[in-house]
Order: C-alpha cells, then sequence, then structure tokens
C-alpha cells in the first residue's frame, strides 16, 4: 500500500539513491561476469543452501561514472540489446546446423548413390533387368524346393510412383519381388527371456542398431520354450528391419548370432544375388526411409506390415555395380564424421 515490497531472507534489496544512480545501471552491473563470478566466489553453506556472503554486496566495488554517463550507457546497452538478440539467434541456429552437418551430408551422398550418381555404369556389367530375371528365377526355384511360400503376386509399379530417374541400365522393383520378407516370434505369453546363457540367443529390437546388432546385452530363451519359436530365426545373410517400437531400422546380423531367435518386432529380408551392403545402404537411404514413415500404422501401436514392406520401391543396378558402390560409400562416409 505504500509503495514498498518486502523480500525474504533469500533476497536482498538494493535501492539506489535518487539522482546519484540509476536503478537500471545498477541492474546492468548487477549481470556483468566480474560481480557474478566474485558472487559466486563468496558462497557460504553447504552445497544444498548456498548463498551470497552476507558482506559482499555491502563490500563489492562498483565503477560509478556521472549520472549523465550512466544514462547513455543505459541508452547505448538497450540500443544494442536487439543486435544481441539477433546474433544469439543465428549463433544457435549455425550451432543446431553445425551439429546436423555430418547426417545430412550422410543422407546427400546416400540419395547419389541410389540415384545412380556415384559410380559410373559400365555396359559389361549387364542391367537392372537381366538381374532381376535372374533372382526370379532363383525364387522361382526356392519355391519348387519348399526352401520359400509361394507369395502373391505384387502390383505393377506406376509411373506416377516413381520418385525420380535412375541409370537407364538399372530397373525399379518392389522389395517384395526381390526379397522375401519374414517375420520373428514373441516368447509364450506369461515367460521371460533369460540373462543366462542357454544356448539359445534372442534379439530384441533394442539390440538393434543403425547397421548392425549389439551383442553387450544379449538375452536368452528358456530351453522349454525354445521348440515353441525354433522356425523364427535370422541368418547373417539376411538384412533386419525394425517394425515395432524404433521403426526402420536396417543392417546385418554378425556371424556369431547367426541363426539367432528373432524378436517379433522385427522382420528378415531373406535374398539372393544382391549385395547385402547395397540392399541395407539402400533401406537407409531417404527414399526407403520416407516409404517407411508413410507406410507405418499411426492407429494404436505403431506397426510396419510385411505387406508394406513389400510394396516399397527400391533401384536395382547390376551386381557389380552395386558392389562399386558400396566401396565407395565405404571409402566415402567415414569421412562424414570428420566434418
Amino acid at each position: 500500500k505504500n509503495g514498498y515490497g518486502a523480500g525474504t531472507t533469500e533476497l536482498t534489496i538494493a535501492r539506489t539513491i535518487s539522482n546519484t544512480m540509476l536503478p537500471e545501471f545498477l541492474l546492468w552491473f548487477f549481470k556483468t561476469p566480474y560481480f557474478i563470478t566474485n558472487g559466486v566466489k563468496s558462497f557460504t553453506g553447504t552445497a544444498g543452501q548456498q548463498r551470497i556472503h552476507k558482506d559482499y554486496l555491502s563490500m563489492c566495488l562498483i565503477p560509478l561514472p556521472p549520472l549523465t554517463e550512466q544514462k547513455r550507457i543505459v541508452a547505448k546497452i538497450r540500443e544494442l540489446l536487439p543486435y544481441v538478440d539477433r546474433y544469439a539467434a543465428a549463433y544457435e541456429k549455425l550451432e543446431q546446423f553445425n551439429a546436423k552437418f555430418p547426417e545430412e551430408v550422410k543422407k546427400s551422398i546416400l540419395q547419389y548413390a541410389i540415384q545412380g550418381k556415384l559410380v559410373e555404369q559400365r555396359e559389361e556389367e549387364g542391367t537392372g533387368e537381366e538381374l532381376y530375371r535372374q533372382i526370379q528365377a532363383e525364387k522361382k526355384r526356392l519355391i519348387k524346393e519348399g526352401k520359400i511360400k509361394k507369395e502373391k503376386p505384387l502390383p505393377e509399379i506406376a509411373e506416377d510412383e516413381i520418385p525420380f530417374d535412375i541409370p537407364g541400365s538399372w530397373k525399379w522393383v518392389r522389395i517384395g519381388t526381390v526379397a522375401t520378407i519374414l517375420g520373428g516370434k514373441r516368447i509364450p505369453a506369461g515367460r521371460k527371456l533369460s540373462s543366462n546363457d542357454t544356448g539359445y540367443i534372442y534379439i530384441r529390437v533394442s539390440d538393434m542398431k543403425d547397421g548392425y546388432v549389439s551383442t553387450e546385452n544379449l538375452q536368452y530363451v528358456p530351453e522349454d520354450i525354445f521348440p515353441s519359436i525354433s522356425k523364427y530365426i535370422i541368418h547373417k545373410e539376411d538384412v533386419f528391419i525394425t517394425v515395432a517400437g524404433t521403426i526402420g531400422r536396417v543392417g546385418k546380423i554378425p556371424p556369431e548370432l547367426d541363426g539367432a531367435n528373432l524378436t517379433e518386432n522385427a522382420d528378415r529380408l531373406v535374398f539372393s544375388l544382391m549385395d547385402q551392403d547395397w540392399l541395407i545402404k539402400c533401406m537407409q537411404s531417404s527414399l526407403v526411409q520416407n516409404q517407411i514413415a508413410d507406410a507405418t500404422t499411426k492407429v494404436g501401436q505403431p506397426k510396419l506390415a510385411i505387406i508394406r514392406i513389400q510394396n516399397m520401391l527400391i533401384p536395382l543396378p547390376p551386381l557389380s555395380e552395386q558392389k562399386r558402390i558400396v566401396a565407395k560409400l565405404e571409402e566415402i562416409l567415414p569421412l562424414c564424421e570428420r566434418l
């Protein structure tokens, strides 16, 4: 009511004497590194109840210019503050750009690779169409031998589905026409995995990293329930893709985990006559990752269905060119980490 406020014991009130010091000048002094640094040095009390020494404010030295100069200093600070704010915003954007830059460069290189611009095409290596026919012949042989099941034909690729141009020797294909996608299996309800080595490794989504599987915290299937999920395994020649939880992560299985049981939250791509690393890089590219984002169900728990993976598009270069692209990527991509 009288125009004055009260302070707690955690608050000290500093009043300026009229016509000697501007309150705003004093405020800016309190914000200087000099005042703050020395205030911290004066801290007393325990770690949880530290406070500035009671004599710090009364003993702290302060430069005192004439009142008119204080006014000019405050006016100049007011004038410069918008520039400081703009610089801070620009600096923050630059820091964000620098943090994202290596990853963005990697994405650009992958995009360049799957567009057929990373290495030259060689006529003697054949065409994607020829490789596609070989893959189809191999799939028919495996179906006839009962090693894989016959699948429903996938729709032809429409012109408006093609996202960009590729070399004439390449071919656009649906993933399901060049690979068989098989799911994993959850352990029976009410049962738990074991940290004790039963000899039956179970690969979870949490084990699957970008491009590889971590072996740091493996879990195992109890012996008595292994027979019920023994068919749901993954081999080192396959490519995994996570389809629930963390969706769209792809990679390969290390040799020591060959034949391990696969979680129901991941699928495996079984294929032949394609370079494994080429397929992984292709699946990691923005082309496929964008398709994965569009194909993931948004209702309830997000999930990526097998049929949707089958329908995704990828470019198919000749096998020798796939290997040359992978070799070039392995040469270039590590350099991005140094940027």
